[in-house]
Protein backbone atom coordinates (compact mmCIF):
# COMPACT_ATOMS: atom_id res chain seq x y z
CA UNK A 1 0.00 0.00 0.00
CA UNK A 2 2.82 2.07 1.16
CA UNK A 3 5.07 1.89 -2.39
CA UNK A 4 1.68 2.26 -3.64
CA UNK A 5 1.15 5.62 -2.46
CA UNK A 6 4.56 6.73 -3.17
CA UNK A 7 4.43 5.65 -6.67
CA UNK A 8 1.63 7.67 -7.54
CA UNK A 9 2.90 10.61 -6.28
CA UNK A 10 6.02 10.41 -7.99
CA UNK A 11 3.80 9.89 -11.12
CA UNK A 12 1.65 13.19 -9.85
CA UNK A 13 4.78 14.98 -9.03
CA UNK A 14 5.94 14.16 -12.77
CA UNK A 15 2.99 14.98 -14.81
CA UNK A 16 2.77 18.04 -12.87
CA UNK A 17 6.22 19.31 -13.76
CA UNK A 18 5.51 18.31 -17.63
CA UNK A 19 2.21 20.13 -18.01
CA UNK A 20 3.81 23.21 -16.03
CA UNK A 21 6.47 23.28 -18.98
CA UNK A 22 4.12 23.23 -21.66
CA UNK A 23 1.96 25.90 -20.08
CA UNK A 24 4.79 27.71 -19.62
CA UNK A 25 5.57 27.78 -23.26
CA UNK A 26 1.75 29.21 -24.01
CA UNK A 27 0.23 32.22 -22.05
CA UNK A 28 1.20 32.29 -18.63
CA UNK A 29 0.90 34.28 -15.76
CA UNK A 30 -2.54 35.42 -17.09
CA UNK A 31 -6.27 35.48 -15.40
CA UNK A 32 -9.44 35.01 -17.42
CA UNK A 33 -12.60 36.94 -16.83
CA UNK A 34 -15.53 35.11 -17.15
CA UNK A 35 -19.50 35.84 -16.72
CA UNK A 36 -20.42 34.40 -13.11
CA UNK A 37 -22.65 31.64 -14.11
CA UNK A 38 -19.85 29.91 -16.71
CA UNK A 39 -17.06 30.83 -13.97
CA UNK A 40 -18.51 28.52 -11.25
CA UNK A 41 -17.02 25.08 -11.23
CA UNK A 42 -19.54 22.71 -10.63
CA UNK A 43 -17.39 19.97 -8.37
CA UNK A 44 -19.02 16.71 -7.21
CA UNK A 45 -17.71 13.81 -5.40
CA UNK A 46 -17.07 10.78 -7.32
CA UNK A 47 -15.80 7.40 -5.93
CA UNK A 48 -13.43 5.67 -8.39
CA UNK A 49 -12.92 1.60 -8.06
CA UNK A 50 -9.03 0.62 -8.92
CA UNK A 51 -8.85 -2.99 -7.28
CA UNK A 52 -8.82 -1.62 -3.69
CA UNK A 53 -10.89 0.78 -1.62
CA UNK A 54 -12.90 3.46 -2.57
CA UNK A 55 -10.81 6.77 -3.33
CA UNK A 56 -12.92 10.04 -3.43
CA UNK A 57 -11.52 12.25 -6.03
CA UNK A 58 -12.89 15.70 -7.04
CA UNK A 59 -14.55 16.25 -10.08
CA UNK A 60 -15.48 19.41 -12.78
CA UNK A 61 -18.24 19.64 -15.52
CA UNK A 62 -16.73 20.95 -18.98
CA UNK A 63 -17.98 24.38 -19.43
CA UNK A 64 -18.34 26.93 -21.93
CA UNK A 65 -18.34 30.41 -21.89
CA UNK A 66 -16.74 33.76 -23.34
CA UNK A 67 -12.95 33.62 -22.18
CA UNK A 68 -10.73 36.48 -21.91
CA UNK A 69 -7.30 35.44 -21.38
CA UNK A 70 -4.94 38.34 -20.09
CA UNK A 71 -1.25 39.01 -19.13
CA UNK A 72 -1.54 40.03 -15.34
CA UNK A 73 1.11 42.24 -13.78
CA UNK A 74 1.47 44.59 -10.93
CA UNK A 75 2.82 48.65 -11.55
CA UNK A 76 2.41 52.21 -10.24
CA UNK A 77 0.75 54.54 -11.47
CA UNK A 78 3.03 57.76 -13.09
CA UNK A 79 2.27 61.37 -14.99
CA UNK A 80 3.13 61.05 -18.27
CA UNK A 81 4.97 64.89 -18.42
CA UNK A 82 6.01 65.83 -14.89
CA UNK A 83 8.26 68.80 -14.51
CA UNK A 84 11.83 68.29 -12.41
CA UNK A 85 12.75 70.88 -9.69
CA UNK A 86 16.37 70.96 -8.99
CA UNK A 87 18.04 72.98 -6.06
CA UNK A 88 19.55 76.65 -7.67
CA UNK A 89 21.85 76.56 -4.97
CA UNK A 90 23.97 73.97 -2.15
CA UNK A 91 22.21 76.01 1.02
CA UNK A 92 20.29 74.14 4.03
CA UNK A 93 17.08 73.95 3.66
CA UNK A 94 14.92 75.79 5.76
CA UNK A 95 10.75 75.25 4.62
CA UNK A 96 8.65 73.13 1.96
CA UNK A 97 5.75 73.30 1.00
CA UNK A 98 3.91 69.60 1.81
CA UNK A 99 4.01 67.10 -0.59
CA UNK A 100 0.80 66.31 -2.63
CA UNK A 101 -0.06 69.86 -2.60
CA UNK A 102 -1.20 71.37 -5.90
CA UNK A 103 0.30 74.76 -6.57
CA UNK A 104 0.42 76.87 -9.35
CA UNK A 105 3.08 78.58 -11.37
CA UNK A 106 4.96 81.16 -9.10
CA UNK A 107 4.24 79.40 -5.90
CA UNK A 108 6.43 79.20 -3.49
CA UNK A 109 8.41 75.81 -3.32
CA UNK A 110 11.46 75.71 -1.07
CA UNK A 111 13.49 78.11 1.48
CA UNK A 112 17.00 77.98 1.54
CA UNK A 113 19.37 79.52 4.45
CA UNK A 114 20.15 82.94 2.64
CA UNK A 115 21.63 84.54 5.91
CA UNK A 116 25.49 84.70 4.29
CA UNK A 117 24.22 86.06 0.90
CA UNK A 118 22.07 88.95 3.44
CA UNK A 119 25.90 89.90 4.87
CA UNK A 120 27.40 89.30 1.66
CA UNK A 121 24.98 91.74 -0.39
CA UNK A 122 25.47 94.52 2.49
CA UNK A 123 29.31 94.44 2.18
CA UNK A 124 28.39 94.52 -1.28
CA UNK A 125 26.86 97.72 -1.48
CA UNK A 126 28.99 99.28 1.18
CA UNK A 127 31.96 98.51 -1.33
CA UNK A 128 29.66 99.59 -4.34
CA UNK A 129 28.81 102.97 -2.40
CA UNK A 130 32.82 103.35 -2.09
CA UNK A 131 33.68 102.86 -5.58
CA UNK A 132 31.11 105.16 -6.94
CA UNK A 133 32.12 108.01 -4.80
CA UNK A 134 36.05 107.42 -5.75
CA UNK A 135 34.52 107.42 -9.12
CA UNK A 136 32.96 110.64 -8.58
CA UNK A 137 36.21 111.76 -7.83
CA UNK A 138 38.12 110.81 -10.30
CA UNK A 139 36.07 112.52 -12.57
CA UNK A 140 36.35 115.47 -10.96
CA UNK A 141 39.88 115.53 -11.20
CA UNK A 142 40.10 114.85 -14.92
CA UNK A 143 37.81 117.97 -15.65
CA UNK A 144 39.88 120.29 -13.36
CA UNK A 145 42.81 119.04 -14.87
CA UNK A 146 41.25 119.42 -18.84
CA UNK A 147 40.73 123.34 -17.64
CA UNK A 148 44.39 123.26 -16.84
CA UNK A 149 45.24 121.65 -20.13
CA UNK A 150 42.94 123.94 -22.22
CA UNK A 151 44.58 127.33 -20.50
CA UNK A 152 47.97 125.93 -21.06
CA UNK A 153 47.40 125.29 -24.67
CA UNK A 154 45.99 128.49 -25.19
CA UNK A 155 48.74 130.22 -23.66
CA UNK A 156 51.15 127.95 -25.64
CA UNK A 157 49.06 128.68 -29.18
CA UNK A 158 49.78 132.25 -29.19
CA UNK A 159 52.82 132.33 -28.80
CA UNK A 160 55.14 131.10 -31.90
CA UNK A 161 53.14 134.18 -33.98
CA UNK A 162 54.85 136.33 -30.86
CA UNK A 163 58.17 134.48 -31.24
CA UNK A 164 58.37 135.16 -35.10
CA UNK A 165 57.78 138.82 -34.27
CA UNK A 166 60.84 138.60 -31.92
CA UNK A 167 58.34 139.39 -28.98
CA UNK A 168 59.95 136.41 -27.45
CA UNK A 169 62.84 134.05 -28.10
CA UNK A 170 63.31 130.83 -28.87
CA UNK A 171 63.66 129.16 -25.30
CA UNK A 172 60.69 130.93 -24.14
CA UNK A 173 58.37 129.20 -26.90
CA UNK A 174 60.50 125.13 -25.83
CA UNK A 175 59.47 126.57 -21.97
CA UNK A 176 55.76 126.94 -23.12
CA UNK A 177 55.55 123.98 -25.47
CA UNK A 178 57.16 121.99 -23.11
CA UNK A 179 54.75 123.02 -19.90
CA UNK A 180 51.60 121.98 -22.57
CA UNK A 181 53.03 118.70 -22.85
CA UNK A 182 53.17 118.16 -19.19
CA UNK A 183 50.14 118.80 -18.76
CA UNK A 184 48.81 116.84 -20.96
CA UNK A 185 50.74 114.05 -20.00
CA UNK A 186 49.51 114.54 -16.40
CA UNK A 187 45.66 113.95 -17.78
CA UNK A 188 46.47 110.63 -19.14
CA UNK A 189 47.28 109.17 -15.77
CA UNK A 190 43.74 111.21 -14.39
CA UNK A 191 41.99 109.34 -17.55
CA UNK A 192 43.78 105.89 -16.21
CA UNK A 193 42.22 106.65 -12.82
CA UNK A 194 38.54 107.28 -14.17
CA UNK A 195 39.10 104.45 -16.24
CA UNK A 196 39.73 102.32 -13.24
CA UNK A 197 37.86 103.57 -10.82
CA UNK A 198 34.66 102.79 -13.38
CA UNK A 199 35.84 99.52 -13.32
CA UNK A 200 36.03 99.14 -9.94
CA UNK A 201 32.27 100.16 -9.68
CA UNK A 202 31.24 97.50 -12.25
CA UNK A 203 32.36 95.12 -10.28
CA UNK A 204 31.09 95.93 -7.35
CA UNK A 205 28.02 96.38 -9.00
CA UNK A 206 27.95 92.73 -10.06
CA UNK A 207 28.53 91.62 -6.56
CA UNK A 208 25.71 93.26 -5.54
CA UNK A 209 23.51 91.50 -8.57
CA UNK A 210 25.51 87.74 -7.67
CA UNK A 211 24.16 88.34 -4.00
CA UNK A 212 20.77 89.51 -4.99
CA UNK A 213 20.99 86.59 -7.39
CA UNK A 214 21.45 84.00 -4.43
CA UNK A 215 18.74 85.96 -2.21
CA UNK A 216 16.19 85.11 -5.25
CA UNK A 217 17.53 81.49 -5.23
CA UNK A 218 16.70 81.27 -1.40
CA UNK A 219 13.43 81.00 -2.78
CA UNK A 220 12.52 78.87 -5.04
CA UNK A 221 9.15 78.77 -7.06
CA UNK A 222 7.22 76.71 -8.83
CA UNK A 223 7.84 76.61 -12.74
CA UNK A 224 4.04 75.31 -13.97
CA UNK A 225 1.36 74.03 -11.96
CA UNK A 226 1.31 71.06 -10.79
CA UNK A 227 1.11 68.43 -7.46
CA UNK A 228 4.13 68.43 -5.28
CA UNK A 229 6.32 64.71 -5.46
CA UNK A 230 9.31 64.89 -3.09
CA UNK A 231 12.42 63.23 -4.43
CA UNK A 232 13.87 60.35 -2.88
CA UNK A 233 17.37 60.85 -2.15
CA UNK A 234 20.17 58.96 -0.77
CA UNK A 235 21.49 55.78 -1.79
CA UNK A 236 19.27 52.16 -2.43
CA UNK A 237 20.03 50.65 0.85
CA UNK A 238 19.31 54.32 2.73
CA UNK A 239 16.59 55.79 0.46
CA UNK A 240 14.97 58.77 2.17
CA UNK A 241 12.87 61.61 0.90
CA UNK A 242 13.36 65.19 0.96
CA UNK A 243 12.79 67.11 4.09
CA UNK A 244 13.86 70.31 5.89
CA UNK A 245 17.10 70.31 7.09
CA UNK A 246 18.96 68.81 4.13
CA UNK A 247 21.66 70.66 2.44
CA UNK A 248 21.25 69.54 -1.24
CA UNK A 249 23.94 69.90 -3.96
CA UNK A 250 23.89 72.53 -6.81
CA UNK A 251 21.65 70.30 -9.48
CA UNK A 252 20.12 68.05 -7.31
CA UNK A 253 16.53 67.05 -7.93
CA UNK A 254 14.10 68.13 -5.06
CA UNK A 255 10.39 67.30 -6.31
CA UNK A 256 8.30 66.98 -9.50
CA UNK A 257 5.94 68.69 -10.95
CA UNK A 258 4.03 66.17 -12.45
CA UNK A 259 0.63 66.68 -14.75
CA UNK A 260 -1.74 64.59 -13.01
CA UNK A 261 -4.20 64.93 -16.35
CA UNK A 262 -2.41 62.29 -18.33
CA UNK A 263 -1.27 59.19 -16.01
CA UNK A 264 0.35 55.94 -16.92
CA UNK A 265 1.30 52.97 -15.94
CA UNK A 266 4.69 51.77 -15.30
CA UNK A 267 4.81 48.08 -15.56
CA UNK A 268 7.31 45.43 -16.81
CA UNK A 269 6.59 42.02 -18.28
CA UNK A 270 8.47 38.77 -18.25
CA UNK A 271 10.21 37.92 -21.56
CA UNK A 272 7.59 34.59 -22.11
CA UNK A 273 4.77 36.94 -22.07
CA UNK A 274 6.06 39.62 -24.50
CA UNK A 275 5.01 38.75 -27.72
CA UNK A 276 1.56 39.15 -26.44
CA UNK A 277 1.95 42.59 -25.77
CA UNK A 278 1.09 45.45 -28.19
CA UNK A 279 1.08 48.84 -29.09
CA UNK A 280 -2.71 49.75 -28.44
CA UNK A 281 -3.70 46.25 -27.14
CA UNK A 282 -6.43 46.83 -24.92
CA UNK A 283 -5.84 47.24 -20.63
CA UNK A 284 -7.81 46.63 -17.54
CA UNK A 285 -6.51 49.01 -14.46
CA UNK A 286 -7.44 48.67 -10.61
CA UNK A 287 -5.65 50.57 -7.86
CA UNK A 288 -4.88 48.93 -5.07
CA UNK A 289 -6.58 52.10 -3.03
CA UNK A 290 -10.17 51.74 -4.58
CA UNK A 291 -10.01 47.99 -5.83
CA UNK A 292 -13.80 48.20 -7.00
CA UNK A 293 -12.87 51.11 -9.68
CA UNK A 294 -11.86 49.38 -13.08
CA UNK A 295 -10.24 51.96 -15.65
CA UNK A 296 -9.61 51.43 -19.12
CA UNK A 297 -6.22 51.52 -20.80
CA UNK A 298 -3.82 50.69 -23.61
CA UNK A 299 -0.36 50.22 -24.30
CA UNK A 300 1.32 53.26 -24.70
CA UNK A 301 5.48 51.99 -25.04
CA UNK A 302 6.85 48.22 -24.76
CA UNK A 303 10.57 48.09 -24.10
CA UNK A 304 12.86 47.32 -26.80
CA UNK A 305 15.81 46.12 -24.67
CA UNK A 306 15.72 43.01 -22.20
CA UNK A 307 16.99 43.78 -18.50
CA UNK A 308 17.20 41.92 -15.25
CA UNK A 309 14.21 41.49 -12.92
CA UNK A 310 15.43 43.10 -9.85
CA UNK A 311 13.28 41.98 -6.70
CA UNK A 312 11.47 44.60 -4.22
CA UNK A 313 13.09 42.78 -1.02
CA UNK A 314 16.85 41.90 -1.78
CA UNK A 315 17.24 45.14 -4.17
CA UNK A 316 19.03 42.22 -5.89
CA UNK A 317 18.84 40.46 -9.59
CA UNK A 318 16.53 37.62 -9.71
CA UNK A 319 17.72 36.00 -13.06
CA UNK A 320 14.10 36.32 -14.75
CA UNK A 321 14.44 39.21 -17.62
CA UNK A 322 12.34 41.38 -18.20
CA UNK A 323 10.98 44.48 -20.68
CA UNK A 324 9.21 48.09 -19.31
CA UNK A 325 5.70 48.51 -20.37
CA UNK A 326 4.07 51.61 -20.55
CA UNK A 327 0.22 51.60 -20.18
CA UNK A 328 -1.55 54.88 -21.08
CA UNK A 329 -4.52 55.85 -18.47
CA UNK A 330 -7.75 56.88 -20.64
CA UNK A 331 -9.91 59.30 -18.92
CA UNK A 332 -9.37 62.20 -16.37
CA UNK A 333 -9.72 60.96 -12.65
CA UNK A 334 -9.20 62.47 -8.85
CA UNK A 335 -8.49 59.10 -7.69
CA UNK A 336 -5.61 58.28 -10.41
CA UNK A 337 -2.96 59.66 -8.46
CA UNK A 338 1.06 59.62 -8.71
CA UNK A 339 2.99 56.81 -7.45
CA UNK A 340 -0.52 54.31 -6.64
CA UNK A 341 0.50 50.71 -6.79
CA UNK A 342 -2.01 49.20 -9.81
CA UNK A 343 -2.70 45.94 -11.03
CA UNK A 344 -2.84 45.85 -14.94
CA UNK A 345 -4.47 43.16 -17.13
CA UNK A 346 -3.58 42.83 -20.69
CA UNK A 347 -5.27 41.78 -23.10
CA UNK A 348 -4.55 39.01 -24.75
CA UNK A 349 -7.09 37.60 -26.83
CA UNK A 350 -10.86 36.70 -26.54
CA UNK A 351 -12.40 33.59 -27.13
CA UNK A 352 -16.65 33.53 -26.86
CA UNK A 353 -18.28 30.42 -26.32
CA UNK A 354 -15.27 28.91 -25.45
CA UNK A 355 -15.16 25.01 -23.74
CA UNK A 356 -12.78 25.59 -20.91
CA UNK A 357 -11.72 23.65 -18.16
CA UNK A 358 -9.91 23.91 -14.55
CA UNK A 359 -5.98 23.43 -15.61
CA UNK A 360 -5.76 21.45 -12.26
CA UNK A 361 -7.58 18.77 -14.73
CA UNK A 362 -4.99 18.84 -17.38
CA UNK A 363 -2.09 16.90 -17.05
CA UNK A 364 0.58 15.67 -19.63
CA UNK A 365 1.42 11.86 -20.12
CA UNK A 366 4.24 9.68 -20.70
CA UNK A 367 4.20 10.36 -24.60
CA UNK A 368 4.59 14.01 -24.08
CA UNK A 369 0.50 14.53 -24.94
CA UNK A 370 -2.02 16.73 -23.04
CA UNK A 371 -5.04 14.44 -21.68
CA UNK A 372 -7.34 14.70 -19.43
CA UNK A 373 -9.19 11.77 -17.32
CA UNK A 374 -13.03 11.75 -18.05
CA UNK A 375 -15.25 10.09 -16.14
CA UNK A 376 -17.96 8.18 -17.50
CA UNK A 377 -20.32 6.69 -14.94
CA UNK A 378 -17.76 4.43 -12.67
CA UNK A 379 -15.42 4.08 -15.49
CA UNK A 380 -12.40 6.36 -16.10
CA UNK A 381 -11.39 7.06 -19.84
CA UNK A 382 -7.99 9.12 -20.47
CA UNK A 383 -8.46 11.42 -23.32
CA UNK A 384 -6.01 13.57 -25.35
CA UNK A 385 -6.64 16.79 -25.70
CA UNK A 386 -6.22 19.95 -27.38
CA UNK A 387 -5.38 23.16 -26.13
CA UNK A 388 -6.46 26.67 -27.28
CA UNK A 389 -4.57 29.12 -24.43
CA UNK A 390 -4.40 28.94 -21.02
CA UNK A 391 -4.02 31.30 -18.05
CA UNK A 392 -3.52 30.59 -14.42
CA UNK A 393 -6.72 28.59 -13.61
CA UNK A 394 -8.67 27.46 -16.63
CA UNK A 395 -7.44 26.04 -20.10
CA UNK A 396 -9.36 26.50 -23.50
CA UNK A 397 -10.27 23.15 -25.04
CA UNK A 398 -10.47 22.98 -28.86
CA UNK A 399 -10.95 19.31 -29.22
CA UNK A 400 -11.39 16.06 -27.14
CA UNK A 401 -14.32 16.90 -24.84
CA UNK A 402 -17.75 17.98 -25.10
CA UNK A 403 -19.48 21.05 -22.75
CA UNK A 404 -20.70 18.77 -19.20
CA UNK A 405 -18.47 16.65 -19.58
CA UNK A 406 -16.92 15.14 -16.17
CA UNK A 407 -13.41 15.44 -15.75
CA UNK A 408 -11.16 14.62 -12.49
CA UNK A 409 -8.79 17.33 -10.70
CA UNK A 410 -6.53 15.02 -9.91
CA UNK A 411 -4.79 11.83 -11.45
CA UNK A 412 -6.34 8.55 -10.80
CA UNK A 413 -4.70 5.51 -8.88
CA UNK A 414 -2.66 3.54 -11.32
CA UNK A 415 -4.02 0.23 -11.54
Amino acid sequence: MHASMHQTAALRAKLATRLRERIAARPGRALAALPVAAAVLFLLGGLLWRDGPAVSVPVAKVARGDVRITVTESGELRAAEQTTVSAPTDKQIVWLVPEGTHVRAGDELVRFEVTKWEIIKSGAESTLAVARAELQRALSDREARKATEQKAWLDYQSLPELAAKGFINRSELDSARLGYEEVRAGNRAFDAAVTAARANVDRAEQDVKDAERKLREGVLRAPRDGVVVYAVVGDAANPRKLSVGMTPFEGMDLMYLPDTSHMIVEAEISEFDLAKVVLGGRAELRLDAWPDAVFEGEVAKVGSLARQKISPVTGKPTGLKVFDVAIRVKGDDERLKQGLSTTVELLVSEHPGALWVPLAAVFVDDLDRTIVYRRDGGAVEERVVELGGSTDRIAIVRSGLEEGDEILLAAPEPL
